[in-house]
């Protein structure tokens, strides 16, 4: 789908590594002069709640009749940058936030059990990306993919086994340990919390805290409400955009 957008855009010869070697690229910045003429120019602008699974193609020719008018989505819509900021569908969404957040957490009762530093020596101590943790007393065992002092935690994939609270993990290389005070997927555990007035805030205590998925969703539900050019303005702006373009 994305040849309709950009076969109007047209081509610049390019020096991307400052070597005198130029390469033809598109112009995306005429978007950017686009954008402003039909915000200063049209007030022919409808809102429109996208459907869960509904493709840019479809809506345009339920729209306008002519799917390949999708690429007039991209220009009246600033968030839209290209079609990974297209609203997932319920089933996509679960699929990426499972993807994305596929590991096990491992809450620490302080951040120095993750990262610390010794003043006094010099010596910092601290889990490594891709060391192996093992629990002894339930034999379970990961791999470091994300290290959160910030939040007292490291994720781990690969796991084999079951990790359990109130137990020591040790890591192989670093050989830095903690006793686990909770045991949380990833796609569950708090991406950020909000205070009292929906302000986002690393503050756990007393806030209301917003899990990966959440967070995901929330993001998604906000790119379903979409600007779109009304039917009776959308010949005069494919033709006006076409022109500009080519100037």
């Amino acid at each position: 789908m994305a040849q309709g957008f950009f076969k109007h855009i047209p081509n610049i010869n390019y020096d991307f590594k400052s070597d005198g070697k130029y390469y033809q690229a598109k112009d995306l910045f005429r978007k950017v002069s686009v954008w402003s003429y039909l915000q200063e120019g049209i007030s022919g602008y409808t809102y429109y709640r996208i459907a869960d699974g509904e493709r840019p193609d479809v809506l345009a020719s339920r729209l306008y009749g002519d799917g390949t008018l999708y690429w007039t989505f991209f220009l009246v819509n600033e968030n839209l940058q290209d079609f990974n900021d297209w609203p997932m569908s319920s089933q996509v969404l679960y699929k990426f936030v499972s993807r994305k957040y596929s590991g096990t957490v491992l809450t620490a009762p302080s951040s120095t059990d993750i990262v610390s530093h010794n003043a006094t020596t010099n010596v910092s101590s601290k889990f490594n990306l891709g060391e192996t943790v093992t629990q002894s007393s339930s034999g379970a065992k990961g791999t470091v993919t994300k290290i959160d002092p910030t939040n007292n935690r490291i994720v781990l994939n690969s796991v084999i086994g079951t990790f359990t609270s109130d137990s020591i993990v040790v890591g192989s290389d670093s050989t830095k340990s903690f006793t686990v005070s909770s045991v949380v997927n990833e796609r569950d555990v708090a991406h950020h919390y909000t205070d009292a007035n929906g302000l986002l805030t690393t503050v756990s205590t007393s806030n209301t805290p917003v899990s990966n998925e959440e967070y995901e969703r929330n993001i998604n539900e906000e790119r379903h409400l979409i600007r779109y050019i009304e039917p009776k303005y959308i010949g005069t702006i494919v033709k006006d955009f076409k022109e500009l373009v080519r100037d």
